[in-house]
């Protein structure tokens, strides 16, 4: 892995100097923060690494607009960068987490991060995700050398923030289920040490909702701990699938929309709860479906696949990328019926394993309202039209096999759609 040292405790900030020492030596210092990350741990960062003889320069994004993870706040940073042979310590989470990574590998420089808050699971992981040229997409580099996470900061934050990293572990579970999904249909099979490095960390924080609603220091340290272990995960793997599913091709998708709410971007831990609820409602579904209904529906060709991906995206850089995406992923003629054939085989045992894997939908609902997240469509800004144009978009984004992809294959897609109504 690249992490080589994760210190989650409280105080850690104070070791911010020498833990950047053991894994840097005396190199100088880029410190990318913004407004709000600055005046959350900016000084007591800079304390520590100045106490240790380091030499701090400062790169601060303005606090409103938050910085967006794009390739021009990647070449501000990476321009910054260029200056000096410093190692950039990224003092925040998502946004500046990507950016600072993402900066960071095109120079071919290791970075150091300081968490600010529990609020998603890009800390750790071995890519960033950038929206480039109007399309989100994770983009390589490699994860961070240090990992810093102080308890006395990670609960001081946002409760919105909180929330949104619980959200985003919880997406797990259906991340989870479409990973079993692809084991059964034999396109990508699971790793058993990677799996339990996300699902067993994954069911901790789920049984400490009420306490992480509540701000306590250890259930905030397990959140933490959780999202940084879904980190390694895709660490080890090289790739995102054990931690991101279908709900993170939704969310992908509104990202693109750029879905605001109050005329601030909805967080993408909060898209992630609203896709995760969907999936979970698909799952549910699919415990309804019958063997021969795998048979016998009608599918597009390939004409009529692409006609429906360029009315569904307007830009022409996300046309073009989607269509060689889909295109790489579409089965029609011989292989579709067989593809129909072993999904009708694998239905009983993929009922099995939703029992086994799902949370019901409704006590799911209650632990991400309980904690703060948003569990609908209307809470972060969209409504029902929406949602159902994100899940059909998040079909046509990503190599990756999804329950999206089953419910396509069967003909089945317009029954998924309106399974989505009773999400309200």
């Amino acid at each position: 892995m690249d992490t080589k040292i994760s210190l989650v405790e409280a105080g850690a900030v104070s070791k911010a100097g020498e833990l950047f020492i053991e894994a840097f030596g005396h190199r100088s210092v880029l410190l990318v923060g913004d407004g709000n990350t600055m005046r959350a741990a900016g000084l007591l960062t800079i304390r520590s690494l100045e106490q240790a003889g380091l030499a701090v320069r400062q790169l601060v994004f303005d606090a409103h607009p938050r910085p967006y993870a794009n390739e021009h706040a990647i070449r501000k940073v990476r321009m910054s960068l260029a200056l000096d042979d410093s190692i950039a310590v990224a003092l925040g989470s998502g946004t500046l987490n990507d950016v600072t990574k993402r900066a960071s590998f095109e120079l071919k420089r290791p970075y150091m991060v300081v968490a600010t808050a529990p609020s998603m699971d890009g800390y750790t992981s071995f890519g960033a995700a950038i929206n480039f040229e109007g399309f989100k997409q994770t983009m390589a580099c490699y994860a961070p050398v240090v990992v810093l996470g102080d308890t006395n900061i990670l609960k001081e934050a946002p409760k919105a923030m909180i929330a949104s990293g619980f959200a985003d572990c919880m997406a797990k579970f259906t991340a989870g289920m479409d990973w079993i999904l692809a084991d059964l249909v034999g396109v990508h099979p699971i790793r058993p040490d990677v799996w339990d490095m996300v699902q067993i960390p994954l069911r901790r924080a789920y049984n400490q909702a009420k306490e992480i609603a509540h701000g306590d220091c250890r259930a905030i340290a397990s959140l933490f701990e959780s999202l940084a272990a879904s980190g390694y995960a895709m660490q080890v793997m090289e790739d995102s699938r054990p931690a991101s599913g279908a709900e993170h091709l939704v969310s992908h998708c509104w990202e693109m929309e750029h879905l605001a709410l109050d005329g601030e971007e909805v967080s993408h831990g909060f898209k992630v709860a609203v896709g995760t609820m969907a999936m979970v409602l698909l799952y549910e579904d699919l415990l309804r479906l019958d063997e021969s209904e795998c048979y016998g529906q009608g599918q597009q060709s390939w004409l009529e696949r692409e006609a429906d991906i360029r009315s569904h995206f307007t830009d022409e850089c996300i046309v073009l990328q989607t269509l060689a995406i889909a295109k790489e992923k579409f089965v029609e003629g011989e292989a579709l019926v067989e593809r129909r054939r072993l999904l009708a085989g694998v239905l009983p045992k993929l009922k099995e394993r939703i029992g086994e894997q799902l949370p019901p939908f409704d006590e799911l609902r209650s632990a991400l309202a309980l904690v703060g997240a948003p569990t609908t469509a209307m809470e972060i800004g969209s409504d029902l039209d929406g949602l159902k144009r994100a899940v059909r978009g998040a079909q046509m984004i990503r190599n990756r096999y999804t329950i999206l992809d089953l419910y396509y294959e069967l003909g089945l897609y317009d029954r998924a759609l309106n399974v989505l109504e009773g999400l309200v």
